[in-house]
């Protein structure tokens, strides 16, 4: 009886329970079992997702510390998510689902009111899971639950914080500035000092995104101050330091970099090397030591614990050196920074690349230059200040390189024609000693890293041996890694070792040259295999010399004749001549140009370069000031003038004061012959851009008239003259915008390009009355074209007539505006008739609009008239 009366108890005490924990019921102990459940099981778990999802952004994110570092180390996608993606990141993922299944489970909304004091906690997450996974507008979404229904919240202010953040991350910064310095002006004494640090740093980030660095210097300052944590606190000081050095404020820069060098191990050590290297980069010699700097750099250099950041600390000791005209220095410590195993910082390799393109350039080494800049290019961001200006340092080193080639090459031909037979075979043979040394030093190198993989290859039986002997015996522990590593080399046949196979090609090369893959190899010639009889099998091996291990190779290619070589000096002395002027003008190298200019004149150029290279020489003299420059620019002066008189340049150097005549220019030539051009003088421009083209060659102005020149051939001759045009500027003017632009055109030409097969004029709608005209029949074309004109005007027709260029023999008065060929011929027909008084008996055609532009276009007027009439 008393256990019946017992297990009543027990079950009138566990339905009391179990209705006492409803989330409808608002009793204590519902209250406090849901928190604990909440707290202690499902956001524990939660927060542990949260957590290990921000280590993992932490893991992959990379500081700009050459930019101003931001408040939070998260690296911001290109996408915005919207409400109902999924987030990116499981850990986030995880911790949102707890979130959710906290509220789901355990919340205690009651009348509008949540009497579960952790459900804010749940809601806290859901936020910061979104708001970590860049789902930036659910996340705003959970802020504001907070804001708007737990308005009694402890995690209140928190929500505010995060809220803002949030903002911010939408490009409301200006809502997240009015938002927060509300907050920090009523709040400020209620706010926990962390949460405090946090409104402060993110108000600076607002502040900092629209530019005002001012108020993001006040309160990042504070921040830095407010908060306890250390790596917080270190990247706060950070920041403030950037923004004093941003605002030119040296001392405290240097004052916060040295708080920061000063917590060294208390910090994550990427805060306190950059400290140091800020410093670096803000060195002033005329306030700080260059001993101690040197002293620095070298001590964070050997220190081992700073091998991550090996990159950036090369890097600033090369600037050191090439600062100090320790050149050699410089480019040693450049190349080691990009050789630095950590070089993942890609603006400091375009750095790095664009210093070594400076470097080369001032060595007149342009070919290197101009790879440098394009690694720099490549490294850089685009539409970025950096890329933009390396971009047009390497296009101007096009043209340089292109004749550098020309004149490097020139010379070297020259300088071998000039040697004795003999002296060529030594020269000859002393290039070819280099080659043989060169292969020597490539076969070596493979016989080294054959004999590294052999030893590999016996470390590896060895392992494999004891491996299996320990099957019986004692256990062999062997990290796994290394014996992956093993295994997937461990093949001994000599073709899985890549040394031995490429020491094997060196010497197959050595001994018989390049040879087709083909039966019989070893024969030199298969004439001879055909013809001899082959009775044994063996076959002797006959070692042959390599054609560019001859002397003979070399020399029997030099060019010969007078054709030739005069060619080849033309070619030679132009590219002086136009290295001189991209030096002194494009580079203000004035060294490098009076080089270019003063070996041009050793070759006795001709008087169309002669006279630009002596006046270019005289204005850089003259610039100088001087007094040895002086003399020198007063002497090419009075050479010019004396041997010279008639010239422009003479007329300028005599009155330089006077308005300078320049009828004859360049500028002023092509400028009368474009309107030649459009009166369509095609003949005149033709020929009178040819003859400019040879007096200024070397002058800029070249291009531009073979370019007119082309257009007025296309409208004269037609499209493949045209095109024929295009190619020669495109071809012999690469370099220059002009050649370019012929390249794009001649590109466009042949993808545009009409068909020359005439069409069926049945059912078009645009057609011309034409008659055809000599040349020299000037006088009758313009009557007829007039006599058109009065007519049209007085019937009141709205018809257009042109006198249009067919070819050099030929002239088309043409009337356009007729919508049908029976119209066209109605017209030529009512002009025609003698009653209507108006005398026009002159033979006429109807033609299309379209087959218009095609005899146009291929001059093919009697071919039309022969099938289409």
């Amino acid at each position: 009886m008393k256990q019946f009366f017992y297990n009543i108890c027990i079950a009138f005490l566990l339905i009391a329970i179990i209705t006492g924990c409803s989330r409808k019921n608002n009793s204590f102990i519902s209250r406090n079992l849901h928190a604990v459940g909440t707290e202690y099981n499902v956001l524990y778990n939660g927060n542990l997702a949260l957590q290990a999802g921000l280590d993992g952004l932490e893991q992959t994110y990379k500081d700009n510390y050459w930019d101003i570092l931001p408040v939070e180390r998260m690296t911001l996608k290109d996408q915005v998510f919207l409400p109902g993606e999924k987030p990116a990141d499981p850990n986030f993922e995880r911790a949102e689902e707890k979130a959710v299944k906290a509220v789901q489970k355990h919340s205690m909304l009651i009348n509008e009111t949540e009497y579960n004091p952790q459900v804010d906690e749940a809601y806290m997450l859901l936020g910061k899971a979104r708001y970590y996974d860049q789902r930036f507008i659910p996340a705003l979404e959970a802020f504001n639950y907070i804001l708007q229904f737990m308005p009694e919240s402890d995690q209140i202010n928190q929500a505010k914080v995060w809220r803002e953040r949030t903002h911010m991350r939408l490009d409301n910064n200006e809502i997240a500035i009015k938002n927060l310095s509300k907050l920090l002006k009523e709040e400020k004494g209620d706010i926990e000092q962390e949460d405090l640090a946090i409104a402060n740093a993110t108000l600076s980030q607002a502040f900092l995104n629209i530019e005002q660095v001012d108020s993001a210097l006040l309160y990042m300052n504070r921040a830095e101050r407010q908060t306890k944590n250390r790596e917080t606190q270190a990247r706060y000081k950070f920041i403030t330091a950037q923004l004093f050095a941003k605002q030119g404020q040296r001392d405290s820069a240097f004052a916060h970099y040295d708080e920061i060098i000063d917590m060294h191990r208390k910090i994550p050590r990427r805060y306190y090397i950059n400290a140091y290297i800020e410093k670096i980069k803000n060195f002033d010699d005329s306030q700080d030591s260059k001993v101690e700097l040197l002293e620095t750099i070298t001590d964070l250099e050997e220190n081992r614990e700073n091998r991550p950041w090996l990159d950036a600390i090369y890097s600033r000791k090369a600037i050191y050196y090439e600062n100090e005209d320790s050149i050699e220095g410089a480019k040693e410590y450049y190349n080691k920074s990009l050789r630095a195993r950590n070089g993942q910082d890609r603006y400091l390799r375009g750095n790095n690349h664009s210093a070594l393109g400076k470097i080369s350039f001032d060595e007149a080494k342009f070919v290197n230059a101009g790879k440098y800049y394009d690694s720099a290019v490549a490294n850089y961001v685009e539409r970025t200040k950096e890329h933009r200006l390396v971009t047009k340092k390497r296009n101007n080193l096009e043209d340089v390189i292109f004749y550098e080639g020309r004149r490097r090459s020139a010379d070297s031909i020259f300088k071998v024609l000039a040697m004795t037979p003999q002296e060529q075979a030594v020269y000859y043979q002393e290039y070819i000693d280099e080659l043989k040394a060169e292969e020597e030093r490539i076969a070596q190198a493979a016989e080294v890293e054959a004999a590294k993989e052999a030893q590999n290859q016996n470390a590896f039986q060895t392992i494999k041996g004891v491996t299996k002997r320990s099957k019986t015996g004692p256990s062999f522990s062997t990290p796994g890694s290394s014996i992956g590593t093993l295994k997937n080399t461990g093949s001994s046949f000599y073709f899985y070792n890549q040394q031995t196979v490429a020491r094997g090609k060196v010497d197959f090369r050595r001994k018989w040259g390049k040879r087709d893959l083909k039966d019989n190899w070893r024969r030199k010639n298969k004439k001879e295999e055909l013809e001899t009889e082959v009775i044994d099998e063996q076959i002797t091996e006959v070692e042959e010399v390599r054609p560019e291990f001859k002397t003979e190779f070399y020399t029997s290619t030099l060019p010969e004749g007078k054709i030739m070589l005069d060619s080849i000096a033309q070619s030679r002395n132009f590219a002086y001549y136009q290295l001189g002027v991209i030096y002194k003008e494009k580079f203000k190298r004035n060294d490098l140009a009076i080089n270019r200019f003063d070996t041009l004149l050793t070759h006795d150029p001709e008087e169309k370069l002669l006279l630009p290279a002596l006046y270019n020489l005289y204005l850089i003299y003259k610039e100088d000031g001087g007094s040895n420059a002086f003399a020198k620019a007063e002497q090419l002066k009075n050479k010019i003038i004396s041997n010279y008189p008639d010239t422009r340049y003479a007329q300028i150097l005599r009155n330089p004061e006077a308005k300078l005549d320049d009828s004859a220019s360049p500028l002023a030539v092509y400028n009368r012959l474009y309107k030649e051009y459009e009166k369509e003088n095609y003949e005149v421009v033709i020929s009178s851009a040819e003859n400019y083209a040879n007096r200024f060659s070397g002058d800029d102005i070249v291009p531009r008239l073979e370019l007119l020149k082309a257009f007025a051939a296309g409208r004269l001759y037609g499209f493949e003259e045209y095109k024929k045009g295009l190619d020669y500027v495109a071809l012999n003017f690469p370099n220059t915008e002009v050649g370019k632009s012929a390249q794009k055109l001649a590109s466009d030409a042949e993808t545009i390009k009409i068909a020359e097969a005439f069409q069926p004029e049945n059912n078009l709608k645009d057609f011309k009355l034409v008659y055809r005209f000599n040349t020299t029949d000037a006088i009758a074309m313009e009557n007829l074209k007039n006599k058109l004109l009065e007519v049209f005007k007085n019937e009141n027709y709205n018809f257009r007539v042109s006198v249009d260029v067919y070819n050099k023999d030929e002239k088309l008065v043409v009337v356009h505006g007729l919508n049908s060929k029976l119209g066209a011929r109605g017209l030529g027909d009512l002009m025609a008739k003698p009653e209507n008084n108006y005398n026009i008996t002159k033979s006429f055609f109807a033609i299309a609009s379209e087959n218009y532009k095609i005899i146009q276009v291929y001059k093919n007027l009697d071919k039309y008239q022969k099938e289409m009439l």
